[in-house]
């Protein structure tokens, strides 16, 4: 069995540090908000259209394979789909930030990073357990799919970046990663030794969500920014980004 140890040093490479990467383009764009803004708000949305449709299918489509056969996991799924958006939705509310749409406080920051890591809990179970080599899976199996996972997490990082806003802070940042990124370690652990596989199923169903959240507060920051162009471009950047990713991650499997 592959050392606890090393499977954590693996997670930091491929998930803590790409993370923080995505971090690195809102240091540098402080002062440029107004050309800024819009396009990095389009390629966050851009990345989330396909980051909801993988944690639908990671969470079993909700059970909905399961038809009318309803079943207790179909029901744990489908309440945890909508749990994920209104207490996320609800938090925010209470907050005051969830009405105007408006794009910084640190409460709204904050519940975007924990509902970004929601799904990496199982994530992290599932790549603990197959480097373990408890079972032969291809999620993470070769560099390619490191990579392809690195570019999500960076993703990942960029879109909680968006949240932001003008006065970005390393301490804020600091608080994003512990909440985007130690779930992912947590998970880790867990992979490594037994743990019910259908707990996965269900934390990629409470992070769609949480994603669907993430997706309305960014709605609501477009509200107020009037560049068009650099929205819809941002947006086709973001879409083309994730979608090469799964490109190349789903190239090495169908070749083997």
């Amino acid at each position: 069995m592959t050392p606890l140890l090393d499977v954590l040093g693996v997670g930091v490479s491929v998930g803590i540090i790409p993370l923080l990467l995505g971090f690195v383009p809102s240091f540098f764009m402080k002062g440029k908000e107004a050309a800024w803004g819009p396009f990095s708000g389009g390629l966050a949305l851009g990345f989330l259209m396909l980051f909801f449709t993988d944690l639908i299918d990671d969470s079993g489509g909700l059970g909905i394979s399961s038809g009318l056969n309803v079943t207790m996991t179909q029901v744990a799924l489908a309440s945890l789909f909508f749990l994920g958006f209104a207490l996320f939705f609800l938090a925010s509310s209470m907050n005051g930030s969830g009405q105007s749409g408006a794009v910084g406080p640190v409460a709204v920051v904050y519940l975007v990073a924990l509902g970004i890591g929601i799904h990496a809990m199982g994530e992290g179970m599932i790549i603990g357990n197959n480097l373990a080599g408890q079972v032969a899976i291809e999620d993470f199996s070769t560099i390619i799919q490191g990579l392809s996972f690195a570019i999500h997490k960076f993703l990942e990082g960029f879109t909680i970046a968006v949240f932001f806003g003008q006065k970005t802070r390393v301490k804020t940042a600091a608080v994003c990663t512990l909440l985007a990124g130690s779930p992912f370690l947590v998970g880790m652990p867990l992979g490594v030794f037994t743990y019910p596989a259908i707990l996965a199923n269900f934390l990629f169903a409470g992070g769609a969500g949480a994603a669907v959240y993430v997706i309305t507060q960014l709605l609501g920051f477009f509200q107020v920014r009037n560049d068009r162009y650099r929205i819809v471009l941002g947006f086709l950047v973001g879409f083309v980004i994730v979608y090469f990713a799964s490109l190349i991650h789903f190239t090495q499997i169908s070749g083997s």
